[in-house]
């Protein structure tokens, strides 16, 4: 699924929601099971400076990775972990896709999420969001859509 179709209103802003959480958190887990990895941190919710919840995972090559999820778009993706303070995410692939799409959620892949941004993703959001837009300037739609703003 095309991914700029999400660009609606309210989705660059924190959006906790048990419901959507706890069903992306269920997919989380089984895709660890399934594939043979572990969560590794603990979820983190949104807050002010990071609209989407995270946590960490760990597969048969080692290597560590975020599990993101932005509840306003019901979108999945794939992160390499690195310092929590780096704003900038390195986006990989989700792996067990198929487990999330079973469970109803949007899964982006690395190529949709490192779109250059640009003036047309913008014209659904709101004033406000677009003010932090401008004020941020994220180069990416990934960078939009799994923001830091403040």
């Amino acid at each position: 699924m095309e991914i700029i179709p999400l660009l609606q209103p309210g989705v660059t802003k924190p959006h906790p929601d048990r419901a959507a959480s706890a069903t992306w958190l269920a997919s989380v887990y089984d895709s660890t099971r399934t594939l043979g990895g572990m969560v590794t941190t603990p979820v983190e919710e949104p807050t002010v400076g990071r609209n989407h919840y995270r946590v960490g995972m760990r597969f048969g090559d080692g290597n560590p990775l975020s599990i993101l999820f932005n509840a306003a778009a019901l979108l999945v993706a794939g992160a390499a972990q690195q310092d929590p303070h780096m704003i900038n995410a390195v986006f990989v692939d989700v792996p067990g896709g198929d487990i999330y799409r079973r469970a109803g959620l949007r899964v982006a892949t690395t190529t949709e999420l490192n779109q250059p941004l640009n003036d047309r993703h913008l014209h659904l959001l709101t004033e406000e969001e677009r003010r932090e837009v401008a004020y941020h300037q994220p180069g990416r739609l990934g960078d939009l859509l799994f923001n830091w703003f403040d």
